[in-house]
């Protein structure tokens, strides 16, 4: 029977979390791996736009582009040619790319 004292969970400098004190809370098992990786992510600052991971971000641009090409319907100027991303009417979306990248390596 344990009388009491220190264990290894009791030690102040022990926690691998870096914002502070920690806290005990009840979650559904099914879901107890995926909060406790989102749980790590914010710890680690990497979490962007209200929680979004931001591989979650770069997946929903890449199926935007991908949804934009799949619909395009070519005009006079444009026949023959690919969805061309590189032109000025997609640099916020490019912006907004390396922005959620650069976020991404803080």
């Amino acid at each position: 029977m344990n009388k009491g004292g220190r264990t290894s969970t009791t030690w102040e400098t022990g926690s691998t979390w870096r914002t502070g004190k920690t806290k005990l809370i009840r979650v559904p098992e099914a879901i107890a791996d995926e909060v406790m990786r989102c749980a790590r992510e914010i710890d680690a600052g990497k979490a962007v736009l209200h929680g979004n991971r931001a591989d979650m971000v770069e997946g929903a641009i890449a199926d935007y582009i991908e949804m934009r090409r799949e619909n395009l319907h070519p005009n006079q100027h444009s026949k023959g040619k690919g969805l061309d991303t590189r032109s000025r009417t997609w640099d916020e979306l490019r912006r907004f790319q390396e922005w959620v990248k650069n976020r991404q390596n803080e």
